[in-house]
């Protein structure tokens, strides 16, 4: 079984030894600290003499080839659309700086102290009326400043190259709409030129967007007139319901159950509802898969199908129950817990729709745990989170809505609808006709009817007034933005609702949360660029101050090493948090657990390996979490990212920067600044 962490102690005690850290450096350091005002002159000497020894170690080399394997990486990467040549190249550009820089400021902040001190040249540093403060925050400043000037050289280049690669879209672009305009207009060519590859000739595709993206609810059927909205599970298909559980208290002497209710729907499949075989199909029973999976552990799992019966409900017991519930064990005192459970629920049986409640006071929750330990849940049961989701067929993160079916015509296509919660009209442009712009982001898989274009059935309504909806068809480009107009109306009264389904038999609608894009003002992509380096000028900061403190006792091949460690350690906070609460060997479940307890090399394996873990836990507590700086996550999709993002960056930097210099102090001996 899992042992529950409960209350984070270990990270009380790490955060108690950095407190207690910061209190010394501040004790033994306040005069230091106070000489600052005219010592940071001394520490930007002394930043100048580092700055002076990089550029004699050819720091300007990184620029040169850093661009250099960029290009040739570029070169043997061929983007499939303009969207994903943004995406790609802006990826190649930035991880390369951001793996280089780390790289090469590493090691010269691991070397910088240590050769000093073998040339000897840091006698005459120590010479002249300078603080161990101000040495260890010159060597900080000298190797960020010089790290810093090629930030920016790569700053520059990279909007140049992708400056060059926008010129290139916007041409094809320009190219591709006059080859349709002129197809259109001498009736070779039946379909319109796209409105989306005009946009992308006029404006481009280099800026960084501001836009609001809605809710993505997919759902066999949907009915927007009740409130909340209700929505059903598409038999027969590939959509998955899933309901999400926190920690499931249970006893062993009342075994608990889970319990699954629906109100089913069944639908003709064929075009001739009334024959034998259709009767016959109607009368058979509804069944369900149901899957158990521990989001802590997810190689533990339990699965099983069900009938339904002719209420709508069934209910369901896994075989090893023990894996999925929270057990006390009173002779001992020991609580086992294996976390939060997500249970998957699937239909296989064609032409049913099982309609479910959203786990409100208006909706019932369609799935409950029942028999659960009274003495921690007092009403005996559980629900899941409200507002189940369901998924679509995956691919290549996105999802996936069918159109319909030649061979069932009777059953309607999927949907995927977005809803827009709390718009803010003022911020919206209109245009001169009195509409505003949606993007929508959509690619199709045709699995029939290849030679059919890919077209969209889009509807638009307000929950205020669902039975006067907007309806059209669209017709979208996969390798381009497809622009839909809206009327102002519809912002008047919020929330606003976008519904899209497939409209021909076999096409297969991809798309994901951020597939439709209200649109806004864009903002410059320079500005989007320059805080996505400043984000791993913070990081790179980081790294410095860790290299620069750890060479001030170690020599510098064991400073690389721990400097390495440290950032190691820090990208695996969440990794080694998970491990930590699996416990032992508690990650082979409750069930093998309660089987091998009694074997003597089983405890004590597992207790070897808690204790491990934990350590490692408290050292990973101890480093600063890298995992925090993610300079791609709105970039690399053309969305502006939000300034509150670099500025908490900025912040996260200077506080795990304090204490680390704080111990760089405490460690530099005084007679090598005597």
């Amino acid at each position: 079984m899992n042992h529950h962490p409960g209350f984070d102690y270990i990270a009380l005690c790490a955060y108690a030894l950095i407190g207690i850290l910061v209190v010394a450096f501040v004790l033994l350091a306040f005069r230091d600290v106070g000489r600052l005002r005219t010592g940071i002159f001394r520490s930007w000497a002394i930043g100048r003499t580092t700055i002076a020894e990089a550029w004699n170690a050819r720091i300007w080399a990184i620029v040169p080839i850093w661009f250099l394997i960029c290009l040739i990486i570029s070169l043997l990467v061929r983007p499939y659309s303009a969207a994903s040549q943004v995406e790609i190249y802006l990826t190649i550009l930035l991880r390369a700086q951001l793996v280089m820089l780390l790289v090469y400021l590493g090691i010269l902040a691991c070397v910088s102290l240590p050769r000093e001190r073998e040339r000897r040249t840091l006698i005459t540093t120590g010479s002249k009326p300078i603080s161990r403060l101000e040495l260890l925050l010159g060597k900080v400043i000298g190797i960020c400043a010089a790290g810093l000037a090629m930030l920016v050289l790569m700053t520059a280049i990279t909007w140049g190259f992708m400056a060059v690669i926008n010129m290139h879209i916007e041409h094809d672009a320009a190219v591709l709409y006059a080859h349709e305009k002129r197809s259109y207009n001498s009736l070779v060519r039946r379909i319109p030129p796209e409105p989306g590859i005009r946009y992308t000739a006029q404006h481009g595709v280099l800026q960084a967007q501001n836009y609001y993206t809605g809710t993505l609810r997919i759902a066999g059927l949907i009915n927007y007139q009740t409130n909340p909205p209700e929505r059903a599970l598409k038999g027969g298909s590939s959509e998955t319901l899933y309901f999400d559980f926190p920690s499931l208290p249970a006893q062993f002497v009342s075994p608990p159950v889970f319990l699954f209710r629906f109100v089913v729907l069944r639908m003709n499949t064929g075009a001739k509802p009334n024959t034998p075989a259709q009767q016959a199909a109607m009368l058979q029973p509804v069944k369900i898969h149901v899957t158990a999976v521990l989001r802590d552990n997810p190689m533990m799992t339990a699965q099983q199908s069900l009938t339904l019966n002719p209420s709508g409900t069934v209910e369901w017991r896994p075989k090893q129950w023990t894996n999925f519930f929270s057990l006390y064990e009173p002779a001992t005192g020991q609580l086992y817990d294996p976390g939060p459970v997500l249970l998957k629920v699937t239909c296989p049986t064609l032409g049913a729709y099982l309609f479910f409640g959203d786990g409100t006071q208006a909706q019932p929750a369609a799935c409950l745990a029942l028999n659960l330990d009274r003495s921690r849940v007092p009403a005996g049961m559980m629900i899941p989170k409200p507002d189940p989701v369901i998924t679509g067929f995956k691919s290549n993160n996105k999802q996936e809505i069918v159109g319909p079916s030649y061979s069932h015509p009777g059953i309607p296509a999927e949907v995927a609808s977005f809803e827009f919660a709390h718009l803010p009209d003022r911020r919206i442009p209109i245009g001169k006709h009195g509409n505003f712009t949606v993007h929508l982001f959509l690619s199709v898989d045709k699995q029939e009817n290849e030679a059919l274009p890919a077209i969209a059935d889009i509807t638009a309504f307000t929950l205020a007034d669902p039975t006067h909806p907007i309806r059209m068809q669209l017709r979208f480009a996969e390798k381009h933005l497809t622009v839909l107009k809206l009327p102002k109306s519809l912002l008047d009264q919020s929330p606003l609702v976008i519904n899209i389904q497939s409209n021909y038999p076999g096409h297969w609608i991809k798309l994901t949360q951020n597939s439709v894009q209200i649109v806004r003002p864009p903002s410059p992509f320079i500005v989007n660029l320059a805080k996505s380096e400043f984000i791993i000028f913070c990081e790179m900061v980081l790294l410095v101050v860790i290299g620069v403190t750890a060479s001030t006792r170690l020599g510098w091949p064991v400073a690389m090493l721990t400097t390495m460690v440290c950032y190691v350690l820090g990208n695996l906070f969440h990794f080694v948090y998970k491990l930590m609460i699996l416990g032992g060997f508690g990650l082979y479940g409750p069930y093998i657990d309660s089987k091998m307890k009694g074997l003597w090399y089983y405890q004590i394996g597992s207790f070897i390996t808690a204790v491990m873990v934990k350590m490692l836990y408290a050292l990973v507590r101890l480093m600063p979490d890298f995992t925090r700086f993610d300079p791609l996550h709105d970039i690399v999709i053309s969305r502006n990212l939000p300034w509150i993002v670099p500025t908490v960056d900025a912040g996260w930097t200077l506080a795990c920067a304090l204490p680390i210099l704080a111990l760089g102090y405490l460690l530099l001996r005084k007679q090598e600044l005597a």
